[in-house]
């Protein structure tokens, strides 16, 4: 999957004159927490809800509505935007940009194609994107088991399953917390993983963990 299937096409965004009281009322208005800051169509900056919050003081310190609005119309976007903007194509895979938002703390990407911004990618889109990877919207039974990483293991396991008649929805493998082993994740669509549990354990697999996941 790409950045391309998931991101947002249908843009929001400000220019670097806007006004901290436009960019507060924009985020608002479409309940976004991030507005790309462009020039025509070339991302210039970001400005993330966070960065609205702390520039902007608390209405509470102005006696009147009209002054607390003179003053967030006084600062620009140009002056509390990133400028130094972290972006993504619309052809890097899914995952990548996932791991990218991670090792920047940062919730949203930008997506620019020849200098272009195109989309965006938050990390609402990223989220969802993993939870259905994870198949954790569909009713299934879920199966947690440790595995050796040497090869063949993987497809042991999943004739065991097919050899039961059922039907795998989802499959992860993850680094286990200790040694070179891995946590494999299956979701089946079964009500009852019991005949596989038993095939599992009776192969020798540790620490076999089920759950009917609703």
């Amino acid at each position: 999957m790409r950045v391309k299937d998931r991101m947002r096409r249908s843009l929001v965004s400000l220019s670097q004159s806007d006004t901290l009281d436009h960019a507060l009322m924009t985020l608002r208005r479409f309940n976004i927490r991030h507005l790309p800051v462009v020039e025509g169509d070339r991302v210039v900056g970001i400005v993330s809800d966070r960065d609205v919050k702390k520039a902007a003081p608390s209405p509470f310190d102005y006696p009147t509505v009209e002054e607390f609005r003179a003053f967030t119309s006084a600062v620009i976007v140009k002056d509390i935007m990133t400028k130094e903007v972290v972006t993504v194509s619309p052809l890097t895979p899914i995952e990548d940009a996932a791991c990218l938002m991670n090792q920047k703390r940062i919730g949203a990407l930008p997506v620019v194609q020849e200098g272009l911004l195109v989309g965006i990618l938050t990390e609402t889109d990223v989220l969802g994107v993993m939870t259905e990877m994870m198949g954790a919207t569909q009713t299934a039974s879920r199966i947690e088991i440790e595995i050796s990483a040497s090869p063949g293991v993987l497809t042991e396991v999943i004739g065991i399953v097919e050899g039961k008649q059922v039907e795998i929805a989802s499959l992860v493998t993850l680094p286990a917390r200790e040694g070179a082993r891995r946590l494999l994740i299956l979701r089946l669509r079964t009500i009852n993983p019991d005949p596989i549990v038993k095939a599992l354990t009776e192969r020798g697999y540790p620490q076999v963990v089920s759950e009917f996941m609703r």
